[in-house]
């Protein structure tokens, strides 16, 4: 090395850690441009510089009830300007943010409480029954704080509340006068969020989603879809889902845009926010999409604006995408889950129509192969069925206080196992096929459920289908079709078996066919198998 190279080396000045933090995206935001309008909530608008004011407040109040650097932080409830400020509040204290599914009942909500073990439950008055129930079990948690949502318009205050509650007015304006750390510097494995699986497959796991995991997806995202940094998004999807959150609100936020959030879906008022609004992104899952599309007023609604309409959660049907494609909008698909924090993989705009029913190539960052999960060799060909599995920066460190789940969904060399099966075509695109647990096999063949529910979806008057396999004495398993249906002319069992013979193979076609007014999913959106096959079990057994 030359005397002048050693020189510049020793006076080269050493780079700062890049904060990753979401905070500091939003305090860069505050700084140069307070009036920016960040949230629409409901009927309530909020810029940038109140958004600051709010979370900090909320922030106060974590840290005058001891919750520090670390700790779990519980919120249980709807979209809302509450959740988004609770969120931010724990990462400024350098707090676990753990959002619960709103849906949960007692028993299930004191079975995360015990492992999450938080210090603090946050809860709209929605939950508060629910909650009171659980805090009278006697596996309960002795010592977590408990605080009522008391300060939204949309969420009012049930009577005579347990005396356990403190309510959030009260606890925030008790905290007024507390003085906030610097925003924490944060590094990539630095735990951000503990997010609980559905456990549709047994007890719920804790997804650990670092900071470094929120990032790499937002550089994922930004790398290959068209976002931008003045767009407005439409959160309705459940923010407590990493689809809803992480897909693109919390980028969106961090890079100055703004975004409206309604505290459910409700496909009429969808439609007229994306007209209104002039929304430009949103993350959707399939069954939305189908909802609002089956609105009379889908036909005159203008949803042009819609630049990056994300749809993941399950498989799109190729009849929904097609509906879409008549107003203008492509429906871009993605594939990825809670470990991924969201996105594995991402279908191009350009490739819409030309690679309808794939859900893409790998994100930039993000690397795919697929397995036989027999052996576990790789699986090199092309159209050949495989586990799916993937590495990179937006891949979870692991799960929350268990090994035994580690083991079994990481390989020794860092691959993480999906559990869905699909397959790679000649130009590397990708295709889900099913999950793996969900395959039925009949009369000795591979029966993928997604595979048929897809050719359902098309059988005129059909509004949603899912399959699922029962126990057969002659064939192992049986393939069974159950739909839900708006129109006169019910199908047949026959009716349907010949449709779907146009399509499929005959150990594909449905033996059985059940009517439902609905068919059951969780609040992801996805087909909730369980019930399914319960539904299907307590049909036999009548």
């Amino acid at each position: 090395m030359s005397q002048e190279t050693q020189t510049m080396s020793a006076n080269t000045p050493t780079l700062k850690t890049v904060n990753i933090n979401p905070l500091a995206g939003i305090e860069h935001q505050v700084k140069y441009m307070p009036g920016t309008e960040a949230i629409i909530y409901e009927n309530d608008r909020y810029s940038y510089a109140e958004l600051y004011r709010e979370y900090r407040a909320v922030a106060r109040m974590l840290a005058a009830n001891g919750v520090n650097a670390g700790d779990r932080v519980v919120y249980l409830g709807q979209n809302s300007m509450n959740y988004v400020t609770t969120m931010l509040a724990c990462w400024q204290l350098g707090a676990v943010f753990v959002p619960f599914n709103f849906r949960l009942a007692p028993r299930e909500m004191d079975g995360l409480m015990a492992q999450a073990e938080p210090v603090m439950l946050i809860a709209e008055p929605s939950h508060q029954g629910e909650v009171e129930i659980m805090a009278g079990y006697e596996t309960a948690l002795p010592d977590v704080r408990y605080v009522l949502v008391d300060d939204d318009p949309y969420s009012k205050v049930k009577p005579n509340p347990a005396d356990f509650w403190v309510t959030s007015t009260d606890a925030i304006h008790a905290a007024r006068d507390v003085e906030l750390p610097e925003t924490p510097v944060v590094g990539e494995d630095d735990l951000a969020i503990l997010m609980f699986t559905s456990g549709t497959t047994g007890k719920p796991k804790g997804v650990e989603l670092t900071y470094g995991n929120l990032f790499w997806n937002a550089v994922n995202v930004d790398t290959l879809v068209d976002t931008r940094r003045g767009d407005t998004n439409l959160a309705v999807a459940p923010l407590f889902h990493i689809g809803g959150l992480n897909a693109l609100f919390l980028r969106l936020l961090v890079r100055g845009g703004r975004s409206v959030i309604r505290r459910n879906f409700d496909p009429v008022q969808t439609l007229k926010d994306i007209e209104e609004y002039q929304v430009n992104q949103a993350f959707l899952v399939p069954a939305m999409l189908s909802a609002m599309q089956a609105q009379p007023e889908f036909e005159h609604a203008k949803l042009d604006s819609l630049r990056a309409l994300i749809c993941a959660g399950a498989p799109v049907p190729p009849i929904v995408i097609k509906q879409y494609e008549t107003k203008g909008v492509p429906v871009q698909q993605a594939w990825g889950l809670t470990e991924t924090a969201p996105f594995a993989t991402y279908l191009p705009t350009e490739h819409t129509y030309t690679k309808t029913g794939s859900c893409g190539i790998p994100m930039p960052f993000t690397e795919i192969k697929l397995i036989d999960p027999a052996t576990m060799e790789d699986i090199t060909e092309p159209n050949q069925t495989g586990e799916m599995l993937v590495r990179g920066a937006n891949v979870t460190r692991g799960y929350w206080r268990n090994p035994t789940a580690v083991a079994s969904a990481f390989t020794e060399d860092g691959w993480f196992r999906s559990g869905d099966m699909g397959y790679r075509d000649e130009e590397g695109y990708y295709y889900i096929v099913d999950r793996l647990k969900d395959m039925i096999v009949t009369g000795g063949e591979n029966v993928y459920p997604a595979e048929v529910e897809r050719v359902l979806m098309e059988y005129p008057g059909v509004t949603d289908a899912a399959v699922v396999g029962r126990p057969d004495p002659k064939w192992g398993e049986a393939v069974v079709a159950v739909v839900s249906f708006a129109g006169e002319d019910l199908p047949t069992a026959e009716s349907v078996r010949e449709f779907t013979a146009k399509y499929l193979a005959r150990y594909k076609l449905p033996k059985e066919l059940v009517l439902t007014a609905q068919v059951p999913r969780n609040s992801s959106g996805k087909l909730d198998k369980l019930s399914i096959r319960k539904m299907v079990s307590d049909i036999q057994d009548d």
